[in-house]
């Protein structure tokens, strides 16, 4: 049996592969990829942190590995520590890729990215195809490592329910295929936490966890080097593992050593922590030993939230830059840390949403529940209310209403409570989820689903356990089994999974309108991560002999490369008035919704007056009008 579900679990990790890595051909450059697939590059060749610091380098040195096969000439980083008056960004096609040091200090990433993909000599595609299959390589071995770690824990069929749950979705296999942090995060913050998990349940049952300690510690790191919003995993992990040790121990407890072995988990998770911290401050050391220290001292005093945190923070953030390389590395850790703090804060995006524009004040506590509901596999859904109803069902079993429950049901209850009390990683997870929501439904930074991936992950590995646990119930008392559904439910998201091939990112299901009107919910990393289709474009353009079109298009990558010199850009808000007629406009999904909702467009200048003349609509997130 065993052999099986390891079969299993090769199985679903080779189908997320495959998708992952062909649906991956066809998309362009996202606007997110520009900064993080050069970033990689970058802090390999200089072993210094100013482009990107908002993120850390986990998945962007494993880009950069990739991209060593492409062999990409780099930018140069010239001296100029202050630019003149007359400087200005060079335009594609690019002559000369020089980056003054000013820029670099000042984190000006787009540029930077501008010039390290599309520079003399430079293949953007072929460099971004080596950065993604290296980052779609590793996630494909961290979704098999998360199914063997929770197959000591659980067991092995709920491990491969979980994986199975996540890993072949439409979402997670868009997220999954870009140089883009959300996947990787989540299945290391989730992994961390099944290895915590371990520790603890063998640390109640009193046998060595010397090696569960290191590698809990080790996958923490790997968590919060992957992104930064992980360091919730810190307080939530306490608080779960306080709560298993009081809810599992207190029978055997007497007062003079309650106080005793409480003591005794904080300092262990203490130094869980501390080694964990540790890892951080080796792993920056070889990114930031490089780095100007009074440089890097003003970034931090330019972030530091001197209104959250006592000034004196910085006074010790500013010794440690100085103190050592190790020192150093903690130090821009926390120099990133602050940023996504302060961007979190100030929200200062534009949002559509269900048709309204949204800005600093965010879309509302509704966001994530209506892209929960709406972005992810209605089987999970489906198999996420059957477990909560099972479980509830058993928990009930002793009243009047349950009292003639079946007895598969009564032993599954049976199951659950014992399951609850010997084994942590349920509750670990339930924690999680409640710390991990809270401050993300406190946050107005609403721009994808993507930001609560690690929620869903965990909300995965739940739903798996629930359904293990009821396998063998007959459904309804018919003949019908658990895991005969599964089967039924299962084979219908593979192929939904294939039918929606390769337009994974702006998948909806059927109650967000499909992919096709999805955009109408929300766009963003929802649906239009901003040049996804440039590519597609160019070939529409070939196909139908077009030499001219205007753009209006949510894209970051210089569209004369893909497009011709025939680009021209457009603004009807702006302009006024339309290109010349017979000519083409192509507008990406967000500008449109952006023009069509944000109430400042009215009348003429609103691309909705063009709706009559759509003549294609490229890939899903582009709209092509011929001018009357």
């Amino acid at each position: 049996m065993k052999h099986k579900y390891n079969l299993s679990a090769v199985a679903v990790c080779l189908i997320f592969l495959a998708l992952a890595l062909f649906s991956s051909l066809g998309n362009g450059i996202l606007a997110d990829e520009i900064p993080h697939i050069s970033g990689g590059y970058y802090y390999l060749k200089t072993h210094r942190y100013f482009i990107n610091p908002e993120h850390p380098p986990l998945v962007k040195d494993i880009a950069g590995l990739g991209e060593l096969f492409a062999r990409p000439n780099f930018p140069k980083i010239t001296d100029q520590a202050s630019l003149p008056p007359d400087f200005h960004r060079e335009e594609y096609p690019i002559q000369r890729a020089e980056f003054p040091k000013a820029l670099e200090w000042a984190n000006n990433q787009d540029y930077f990215g501008v010039l390290f993909l599309f520079g003399p000599g430079n293949n953007p595609g072929q460099i971004a195809f080596f950065a993604r299959l290296a980052v779609i390589l590793v996630n494909t071995l961290l979704l098999y490592l998360l199914y063997f770690l929770l197959g000591k824990i659980w067991n092995a069929r709920s491990a491969v329910l979980g994986i199975f749950f996540f890993a072949v979705s439409q979402f997670s296999i868009a997220h999954g295929s870009f140089v883009v942090i959300d996947f990787m995060s989540a299945v290391l913050t989730c992994i961390a936490i099944v290895s915590f998990a371990i520790y603890l349940k063998k640390s109640a049952e009193g046998h060595k966890t010397a090696r569960w300690f290191f590698l809990t510690s080790f996958f923490i790191f790997g968590a919060l080097v992957s992104k930064f919003s992980s360091v919730v995993l810190l307080p939530a992990a306490f608080v779960g593992g306080l709560l298993y040790m009081i809810f599992v121990e207190i029978r055997n407890w007497v007062a003079r050593n309650r106080l005793a072995m409480i003591r005794k988990y904080i300092f262990s998770y203490v130094a869980v922590v501390a080694l964990a911290l540790f890892f951080v401050s080796v792993f920056y050391a070889f990114h930031v030993f490089r780095m100007e220290n009074d440089v890097l001292v003003q970034k931090i005093s330019e972030n530091y939230p001197e209104e959250q945190l006592p000034a004196a923070g910085h006074r010790i953030l500013e010794y440690m830059v100085y103190l050592s390389p190790l020192t150093k590395g903690l130090a821009e850790y926390a120099n990133g840390t602050f940023m996504v703090v302060s961007r979190m804060l100030v929200s200062s995006q534009s949002t559509y949403f269900l048709g309204h524009v949204f800005g600093s004040e965010g879309a509302g506590i509704w966001y994530f529940p209506v892209l929960y509901a709406t972005k992810l596999s209605l089987g999970l859904h489906f198999f996420t209310l059957l477990a909560l109803v099972l479980v509830i069902a058993s928990a009930a079993k002793q009243s009047r209403i349950f009292r003639h429950s079946s007895r598969l049901l009564r032993r599954s209850a049976s199951r659950n409570d014992s399951e609850w009390r010997s084994n942590p990683l349920s509750l670990l997870l339930l924690v999680f989820i409640v710390f991990y929501m809270a401050v993300t439904l406190r946050s107005t930074f609403q721009i994808g689903l993507r930001h609560i991936m690690p929620v869903i992950l965990a909300m995965c590995l739940l739903t798996a356990k629930g359904v293990d646990n009821f396998w063998d119930y007959r459904f309804l008392r018919l003949n019908l089994k658990i895991k005969h559904l599964f089967v039924i439910v299962a084979t219908l998201m593979l192929v939904s999974v294939f039918w929606s091939y390769p337009y994974y990112l702006e998948y909806y299901n059927i109650l967000g309108g499909g992919t096709d009107c999805g955009y109408k919910i929300a766009t963003d990393s929802n649906y239009d991560w901003g040049g996804s289709d440039v590519r597609r474009l160019a070939a529409w353009m070939r196909d139908n002999n077009v030499r001219e079109i205007y753009t209006h298009m949510f894209a970051d990558v210089p569209l004369k490369y893909y497009l011709g010199d025939g680009q021209r850009k457009f603004n009807l808000q702006d302009d006024g008035q339309l290109p010349p007629s017979g000519s083409y406009l192509a507008v990406s999904v967000f500008e449109y919704m952006a023009n069509v909702f944000g109430g400042n467009a009215s009348g003429d200048k609103n691309y909705s007056r063009l709706d009559p003349y759509l003549a294609a609509r490229v890939g899903k997130t582009i709209f092509v009008y011929k001018i009357p």
